[in-house]
């Protein structure tokens, strides 16, 4: 299985995702850092089976369906590697059942009503990003 993580996910935490038969890579060393969701999930299609990610949006900017992958967010109340680090256990035995084009959220659930306001598009722009 292969895993790549996303770069809002600190670089000093990638080894903690690893477990046998799992290889796992940062965006930063595969030279995907700074790339734009859409093109990352798409160069990532087919060749990783997961994206660990502290993206909340990215579910919601993409039409998933399109990307062979599955996407597992990390939600702490904050990103930072002191509220990440103890969520990564819990991720790591989500690995198995992540649906592919779907995101599978560690941590704290997004509530409705911040999807909502999230989701909303801003006056004068397209609904569908």
């Amino acid at each position: 299985m292969r895993i790549v993580v996303d770069e809002d996910i600190p670089k000093e935490l990638v080894p903690f995702f690893g477990a046998p038969g799992i290889l796992v890579e940062h965006v930063e060393d595969i030279g995907l850092k700074g790339t734009k969701n859409g093109a990352l999930l798409a160069a990532l299609s087919g060749t990783c089976d997961i994206l660990v990610t502290g993206d909340t949006n990215l579910g919601r900017q993409q039409n998933l369906l399109r990307y062979d992958l599955a996407i597992v967010l990390i939600h702490p109340r904050r990103l930072v590697v002191e509220q990440i680090a103890p969520l990564i256990e819990v991720a790591v035995a989500a690995f198995a059942t992540a649906p592919r084009h779907a995101v599978t959220t560690i941590g704290v659930p997004i509530s409705p009503l911040r999807r909502a306001w999230v989701a909303a598009p801003k006056r004068g722009q397209a609904a569908d990003r």
